[in-house]
């Protein structure tokens, strides 16, 4: 099979979502959800990205994040492994955790961040885990709950959520959670929606372009153009056998840098 397609933006928005490998609930008790919640804080303070949603469920989990510099994989890679090793120590098993990789698909931030966030932050009650918005307010294992003051987290960005829906915190909650609302009614967002759902959907991702990056056309264009000068910059380098040293070297010849004595 081959690579699946993942495109990386820079300050770019991407949802994330890994799952137990054959749907299996690697998260099932408090116990590890507090672990992999407590190994991605430190890896977004270490890694420099922002988180905006996320949710933890029994057999997945669900990020939205805000990418640095750092690529998301090398962060995503190590928060996965730390999990996996402390998944087999716990259950005291051998064999793979995770199923594959995981997915992420680059999103466009005007007009889709609010829908990425209420398509992760319902998630629990579309899964029948919390009954009613009433209960995902206060259920701690999604940042919904922060957002409204009723959970905290040290590693989701609430502040910039919530400035996009009113410019003080009680107007903007308020505004926040009729949207959240207005989901579960089935008002905005199911196009994303089904998007995303086409996202994890083995068939479809090796296919269909929006199933790794979402947009308007244009958006679309530009970030598939990015993805695939900077993969064909890569090999270009790995072919001539270019090194970090031999890079540093040459852009400091064209811009006349003289070495450090």
């Amino acid at each position: 099979m081959s690579t699946k397609i993942r495109i990386n933006i820079p300050g770019g928005l991407h949802h994330i979502m890994s799952r137990g490998i054959g749907g299996r609930a690697i998260f099932s008790d408090d116990d590890s959800k507090r672990f992999l919640l407590g190994q991605l804080s430190a890896s977004l303070e270490a890694s420099g990205h922002r988180c905006y949603a996320w949710a933890v469920m029994d057999n997945h989990y669900h990020l939205v994040l805000r990418a640095g510099d750092e690529p998301l994989h090398r962060m995503m890679r190590c928060l996965n492994m730390r999990f996996a090793r402390y998944y087999a120590k716990k259950t005291q098993s051998s064999g793979y955790v995770f199923q594959g990789r995981f997915k992420s698909i680059a999103t466009q931030d005007q007009g889709y961040l609010e829908e990425l966030i209420r398509y992760v932050h319902l998630n629990p009650v579309r899964a029948g885990i919390c009954r009613d918005l009433t209960a995902l307010d206060r259920y701690p294992w999604c940042g919904h709950a922060v957002l409204m003051s009723h959970a905290q987290s040290d590693f989701q960005n609430t502040d910039d959520v919530l400035k996009r829906f009113g410019d003080t915190s009680a107007k903007a909650r308020t505004a926040y959670r009729d949207f959240i609302q207005a989901g579960l009614t089935g008002k905005g967002g199911e196009d994303l929606w089904e998007r995303v759902r086409d996202s994890n959907n083995e068939a479809h991702r090796t296919a269909e372009p929006h199933c790794w990056v979402i947009g308007d056309p244009d958006f679309v264009r530009d970030a598939v153009r990015r993805s695939t000068d900077r993969r064909l910059r890569i090999s270009r380098c790995k072919a001539e056998g270019s090194t970090l040293e031999t890079l540093s070297a040459g852009i400091a010849e064209e811009l006349d840098i003289q070495p450090s004595v």
